[in-house]
Parts: structure tokens; C-alpha cells; sequence
């Protein structure tokens, strides 16, 4: 036998154990005018101390039955006392310009509202009337879509001010609910319809699994969810140490995850640490897929990288990760004239002729020295380093790939792009800069004319542009 007064204490109760809520507070309430909702609005309202402000939003998809939700919904909002606000969108008309799913636009419309009357009332909280059976629908879709250890707790009681205070009951218990406690509400006409993805898992997949596996599915999926969201909340904790341990170096636009205590790690701990370390650094929410695309790679060839979203990248260089934002495809090609200064974005380039090479810049590899007289034509040009790209690097006799030189001068994979070369007008490499001299051009005996040349790369500055 359903009781009224015993489903309020469980409500009472299940708020003050996840500490939704405190006697004064200002609460938005999202009110659709369905069961749920309504529902959960009179049972805020019992609480009596709580100020009620209740936002409800016409969509416009289903012409005089939204009419009729927020007519309700508002007749509702005067007998309790609460305040109202309505906001009216073209859900329909947003969908086809963002060319996204409605469902999601109409989400995205929904809780940027709601932010939107919080801020304007002087909310605390924000209400919506998910509940268990809402739970185990999320759970099912994570868990079919490949998700990590926290998208299968599925929808938290509380997230920062987003309160949840029906998880605690089944659909049909909050449908009893309304028709002992004489709460009206409205049916929405297209959740008979399974068109929509989880639609169709409460429609279809859920009631099978009632029949073949268990009547207690949905509590069964519920209490798994719990068990999810404890595992998440103790690998959180467990990484925050772990994370410290792993980053080598940290930049807005850059880290570095270390490779040595990472493959150390449990697998469980491995994932932890790079959702952890990429929230940090990024602040992207990283999917479960790209996680495993991280992990592979951790174990692949030095070269290799994936992308993770939002702009950013990772690379396997030796015995790290490089975690870099994407810049826009860059490219140099810039003639230079001998015994004049360039700067151009980050980069210095300087030319002069000397009477002979200072001995206190043999170690400075900014600074170079060429025989002027070999630069035939006496052409120079300053630009990105390419693919196929070669040279005789100095001390050698034969030419080496550029990209094989700096495998061998162990040049990481993210600086490469920073070093530009000289260039002679026939296309000779002269000097790759701030690394080496091209063997034919060195200073000998016979040198009469010598050139130093000098270049710096500023990191903090932005890069060139195509």
C-alpha cells in the first residue's frame, strides 16, 4: 500500500543525507509541468522554509500542448507561493542552425536558463525532477557509449548548486505520489514515442530486461551506479598524489606527463591520473575512448599522437607525453639580407660580417659562422624546415635527412617546429638554426669573408602565421 507521508520522509531523508538543501535557501525549481517535476515542487514546497523560485521554458514543438504545460505549471507556481519566470525559444529553429540533435539543444536552452534565473533571483540551488528510473537510463547509455569509471555512476544526488532530490524514487512511485497527494501534471505526447534514443530505452529496453533478467532492474542498475560513483571518488583521491608525481611541466598551452612513474601505476590509476591531469591542464571533460588512445600511445613509438579534443593533442616523445593546444599550421619563408636584424613573431635573426669568429661564441649555438664567399648566389632565405629536407651537418662528409638529425640530436617532437633553416639562394641548407652549420659552409684557411650569423626562438611570443 503506497503511503504519501512515508514517500515525503524519503524524501526528507535523502535530501538531508546528501545535504541537497538548508531551511533558508532559495531554490530555482525546473518545472516542465510533467509528473516529475510537479512532484517535486509540492514536495519543496512542504518544506516551508524554502524560497521557491520556479522556471519553466515553452520550447514551441508541440503548439497548444506546450500552451497548456505552462499554463499549468504556472497555476501551479501561484498556489504555492512561488515566484515565476518563463522563457519561450524556437527549440525547433535553434536545432537546424546549430545542426545538432533538438534533444541536446533543448537541454543546453533549459540549464543555460536556469543559470540565467539564478543569477537574476539570487538563487542558491537548482531543482530538477530526475529520478531512478531517469538513473538508470543515463547508466545504460554511458555504458553502451563507452564510458569511464564516473559517467557509469550516472546522475549525481548534488553537482555543485544542481540538486536532484527524486533519485531516491521509481517513476511509479512519483506517479502514486501525484495521484494521492492530488498534484496535477500533463503528459507529455512524444515520450510515447521512441524516436529518441532514451525514449526507446524506456520504452523498449528496460521493460525486456524486467522480463528476461529481473523485476528489480532499475534498482539493481541504481545501486551498481553507487558503487561507480564510490570506485570514482577513491581513484580521485588516489591520483591527486599520483598526478604530482607524473607532471614534468606545466604551460598554458603545454604539459608534459612523464613516462617512468606513470607505467608504474595500476591501469585503473593510469586512466585516473590522465582524466585528472587533462582536467587540470586543459580543463577539457575527456571521453573514455580518447583515454584509451592515450594509453595506447603511452606504449607506442616515439612520433606517434592522437588527438583528444577541444583543440588539443598528445605525443609520444621518448620517455614522455606531450600534451600541446593545437596552434594554426604555421609556415616561414623570408628573404634576408646579410648584415641586417629580423624579428618575426618569436623568432631573432641576425646577420654581420666579421673580421674572424669570436672564440668566446664556440659554445653558443645561437651564433654561427660561414664562409660568405661559398652563399652562391649570394641569396639568403630564413624559412620552416620540410619534410625531405638535408644536409652535410658539420664534421661530416655525406648529407643527412633533417628529420633523421634530429631523431639523432634527440630535438623534441613539439620544438621541431620551431627551428627554422638558412637557406642559399640555390636552396643549400647553410645552417639549421641553433643546431648546426652545413659542413660545405664552414669557416677554412681560405675563408676571406666571414658571416656570423645569430638566431633566437622567444617561446613566450606568438608563433608566425601562414
Amino acid at each position: 500500500m503506497f503511503s504519501v507521508g512515508t514517500f515525503r520522509s524519503r524524501f526528507v531523508e535523502f535530501s538531508r543525507v546528501n545535504g541537497l538543501f538548508g531551511k533558508r535557501d532559495t531554490v530555482i525549481v525546473g518545472v516542465s509541468g510533467g509528473v516529475d517535476s510537479m512532484v517535486l515542487l509540492d514536495l519543496l514546497a512542504g518544506e516551508g522554509s524554502l524560497r521557491l523560485v520556479v522556471a519553466h521554458m515553452n520550447y514551441g514543438l508541440r503548439g497548444a500542448e506546450s500552451d497548456g504545460d505552462e499554463e499549468l505549471t504556472a497555476a501551479q507556481a501561484g498556489k504555492y507561493g512561488a515566484e515565476l519566470r518563463v522563457e519561450r525559444v524556437d527549440a525547433a529553429s535553434e536545432s537546424a542552425r546549430a545542426g545538432r540533435g533538438i534533444q541536446e539543444v533543448a537541454r543546453d536552452l533549459r540549464y543555460g536558463f536556469f543559470q540565467r534565473v539564478k543569477e537574476e533571483a539570487g538563487g542558491d540551488l537548482i531543482a530538477t525532477g530526475h529520478q531512478a528510473d531517469d538513473n538508470a537510463e543515463t547508466i545504460l547509455l554511458h555504458l553502451c557509449r563507452g564510458t569511464g569509471i564516473r559517467g557509469m555512476g550516472g546522475i549525481p544526488a548534488r553537482r555543485e548548486e544542481i540538486i536532484r532530490p527524486l533519485l531516491f524514487a521509481r517513476r511509479e512511485e512519483i506517479e502514486a505520489y501525484a495521484r494521492e497527494a492530488g498534484v496535477p501534471f500533463r503528459t507529455d505526447s512524444s515520450n510515447g514515442k521512441d524516436v529518441y534514443t532514451r525514449n526507446a530505452l524506456r520504452l523498449r529496453i528496460l521493460p525486456l530486461l524486467r522480463d528476461l533478467v529481473t523485476p528489480a532492474v532499475v534498482e539493481n542498475i541504481n545501486r551498481a551506479g553507487d558503487r561507480f560513483r564510490e570506485v570514482a571518488q577513491f581513484l580521485a583521491e588516489q591520483s591527486t598524489r599520483a598526478v604530482g608525481e607524473c607532471l614534468t611541466e606545466i604551460r598554458p598551452e603545454e604539459f608534459r606527463l612523464s613516462l617512468h612513474p606513470f607505467a608504474a601505476l595500476p591501469l585503473l590509476l593510469r586512466e585516473q591520473v590522465l582524466l585528472s591531469a587533462m582536467a587540470r591542464c586543459t580543463g577539457v571533460e575527456t571521453e573514455s575512448v580518447r583515454v584509451q588512445s592515450i594509453l595506447a600511445l603511452s606504449e607506442g613509438e616515439t612520433g606517434s599522437r592522437v588527438m583528444i579534443g577541444s583543440g588539443w593533442e598528445v605525443a609520444r616523445n621518448r620517455d614522455e607525453l606531450v600534451f600541446r593546444k593545437e596552434k594554426p599550421e604555421t609556415s616561414l619563408c623570408v628573404s634576408v639580407e646579410p648584415g641586417e636584424e629580423y624579428r618575426i613573431g618569436p623568432i631573432r635573426f641576425a646577420s654581420r660580417f666579421v673580421d674572424a669568429p669570436d672564440p668566446a661564441a664556440r659554445e653558443n649555438r645561437a651564433i654561427e659562422y660561414v664562409d660568405a664567399d661559398k652563399i652562391v648566389p649570394q641569396a639568403l632565405t630564413l624559412r620552416t624546415w620540410r619534410e625531405g629536407d638535408a644536409f652535410v651537418p658539420l664534421g661530416m662528409s655525406g648529407t643527412k635527412k633533417l628529420s633523421d638529425f634530429f631523431v639523432d640530436e634527440k630535438v623534441p617532437l613539439h620544438e621541431k617546429g620551431e627551428i627554422p633553416v638558412l637557406a642559399s639562394g640555390n636552396g643549400e641548407i647553410i645552417w639549421v638554426c641553433g643546431r648546426r652549420i652545413d659542413d660545405r659552409f664552414k669557416i677554412t684557411p681560405a675563408t676571406r669573408r666571414v658571416l656570423c650569423l645569430e638566431f633566437s626562438f622567444n617561446r613566450t611570443e606568438a608563433a608566425w602565421q601562414k
